[in-house]
């Protein structure tokens, strides 16, 4: 419950940032929350690694570029800000102690044994089945052909990242 408070607060800080790296790295808080709060859900979180590392390698990229295009730029933070978000984090947890109490245990217990039923259903691994192999073969293909003809395209002498 709180952490999909943090998820709602961290949304609503997002929309008021103003350089990249400050939405970049709220971007990043905001997946972690979201793959600690469906990590606790899922039977595996395998999904949810994988997630977060993207997210990640994706993020790097952006700071990489951010850091090369405006590198001498401030990155001031608001006092504004912080407190606007302790206020808001605050709320959310004086929001959870109330809502916590035997009966909400038990019915997020019990939904939690019901996702995970539901989840053992809709599984992906039905996807990597024999029979459907040659759509994930097909798949993977188009996108390593892709990966190669992106990496052709681009010239690695011009852009912000060139080679001197």
């Amino acid at each position: 419950m709180y952490l999909s408070l943090m998820i709602m607060t961290n949304t609503i800080m997002s929309t008021f940032m103003k350089h990249p790296l400050s939405m970049g790295s709220m971007l990043m808080f905001q997946t972690m929350m979201l793959c600690l709060n469906q990590s606790t859900i899922s039977k595996t979180p395998w999904y949810m690694y994988i997630l977060f590392l993207t997210t990640v390698g994706g993020l790097m990229i952006m700071f990489m570029y951010m850091a090369s295009i405006a590198s001498n730029e401030k990155f001031k933070m608001s006092i504004k800000m912080v407190i606007m978000w302790m206020m808001m984090n605050m709320m959310a947890m004086m929001m959870t102690n109330i809502d916590l109490s035997m009966e909400c245990m038990y019915k997020m217990t019990e939904m939690k044994m019901q996702t995970t039923e539901m989840s053992e259903e809709k599984s992906t691994s039905k996807f990597f089945m024999m029979n459907k192999m040659n759509i994930t073969m097909t798949m993977m293909m188009i996108l390593i052909m892709t990966m190669v003809s992106v990496t052709n395209i681009s010239s690695t002498f011009e852009g912000p990242l060139k080679k001197y």
